[in-house]
C-alpha cells in the first residue's frame, strides 16, 4: 500500500455530488444512511475518480473483508469487480435520471421552478442578514444554498446565477463579521467544487463568469476581513479559499485569472495596514503585521501552483 494521500474537499464533492452522496449498493434504499468513500483497490494513495466507491458503513465493512484473502467466517465479503460493477450501474442510473428529467421538464415549468428558487433564496438571504454573527442558524442556511448547488447539476436550472446574486448582496453587508465572512467564502468557492481538473471535467462558459463574479466578491471580502475583523483567523480563511480558486485557475489554465488573483492578493496585503489604522499601539502594529504575513503566505502559495 502507498502512503495514505488525503483526497482534496474539491474531489471529495465531486464524488459524492457524482453519486448523489448514496451508498452504490444500497441506491436509492441508501437515502439518510452515513456513508464514506472507499477506496476500491484499498490503496489510500490512489484518488482517481474510477478508484472511489461510495458505500454506506455496512458495505464498507464487506468491501474491506473483501481486500482480505481467505475466509471470513460466517461473514459476507464484497470483491473489487462487484463494487466496480455496483459503481458503474449506480453511477449510468444518475445520468440516465438525470438526462430523462430535463428532457422532460417543459420550458415554462422550469421558467416557474427558477422563478420559486428564486424566492426561496432571496427569501433567505434576508433571513441570514437579520441574524447576528454568531447565530448558529446562519451555518444551516448554507447548508440549503450548498444543497442548491446540487440541484442545478441535476435539473440543470440556473441556479448558480441566483446563489451568486444573493452572496454578493450578503458581501456588502458582511464588514466586521467574522461568521458571515467565512461562510461567504466557502461557498463561493462550492459554486465550483464540481471542477475537480479538466481530465475528470470540462469547464464551460456558465463556469467562467461565475468564477470572475466570485473574484470579484473574494476581493471585497478579503479587503474588509483585512480592515475591520476581529479575528486573524478570518483573513487566514479567506485567503485560503483564494488560494483554492487559484488552484482551479492553474487547473483550466485561467492565466488572466490567475493573474488576478495576485493582485488582488497584493490589494488584501495593503489593506492590513488599515486595521485600525488611527492606533500606533504595539498591539495594534503587530495584528498588521500578521495579517501582511498572512496573505504573503498566501501569495507564496499561489505563485507555487504548477
Amino acid at each position: 500500500m502507498g502512503q495514505r494521500i488525503p483526497l482534496k474537499p474539491i474531489l471529495q464533492r465531486q464524488i459524492l455530488v457524482k453519486n448523489k452522496h448514496c451508498c452504490c449498493i444500497c441506491q436509492k434504499d441508501g437515502y439518510g444512511k452515513e456513508v464514506i468513500i472507499h477506496h476500491i483497490d484499498g490503496n489510500n494513495s490512489n484518488n482517481i475518480i474510477p478508484n472511489l466507491a461510495i458505500l454506506c458503513l455496512v458495505h464498507a465493512s464487506m468491501a474491506d473483508a473483501g481486500l482480505n484473502k481467505g475466509k471470513l467466517g460466517s461473514g459476507k465479503k464484497l470483491s473489487q469487480n462487484e463494487i466496480k460493477e455496483f459503481k458503474r450501474i449506480w453511477e449510468r442510473k444518475i445520468e440516465e435520471e438525470g438526462k430523462f428529467q430535463r428532457a422532460t421538464i417543459p420550458d415554462y415549468q422550469k421558467r416557474q421552478l427558477e422563478t420559486l428558487y428564486l424566492f426561496q433564496i432571496r427569501n433567505t438571504k434576508n433571513r441570514v442578514l437579520s441574524y447576528k454573527d454568531s447565530d448558529s442558524r446562519i451555518e444551516e442556511e448554507f447548508e440549503y444554498f450548498d444543497q442548491l448547488v446540487i440541484e442545478e447539476f441535476i435539473s440543470k436550472l440556473k441556479i448558480r446565477r441566483m446563489l451568486i446574486d444573493a452572496y454578493s448582496d450578503m458581501v456588502f453587508q458582511s464588514i466586521e463579521t467574522n461568521n458571515l465572512a467565512k461562510r461567504l467564502a466557502k461557498s463561493l468557492w462550492g459554486l465550483f467544487l464540481h471542477l475537480a481538473g479538466p481530465h475528470y471535467v470540462t469547464i464551460g462558459s456558465e463556469d467562467k463568469k461565475l468564477f470572475k463574479k466570485s473574484l470579484e466578491n473574494l476581493k471585497i471580502l478579503g479587503e474588509w476581513t483585512a480592515k475591520y475583523s476581529s479575528k486573524n483567523s478570518t483573513l487566514k480563511e479567506v485567503c485560503s479559499i483564494i488560494h483554492d480558486f487559484a488552484e482551479i485557475a492553474t487547473w483550466y489554465n485561467l492565466s488572466t485569472e490567475k493573474k488576478r488573483i495576485l493582485r488582488m492578493l497584493t490589494f488584501i496585503q495593503k489593506s492590513c495596514d488599515k486595521f485600525k489604522e488611527e492606533l500606533i499601539s504595539k498591539k495594534s502594529m503587530k495584528v498588521r503585521q500578521e495579517r501582511k504575513e498572512i496573505v504573503e503566505n498566501t501569495i507564496q502559495k499561489v505563485k507555487a501552483i504548477k
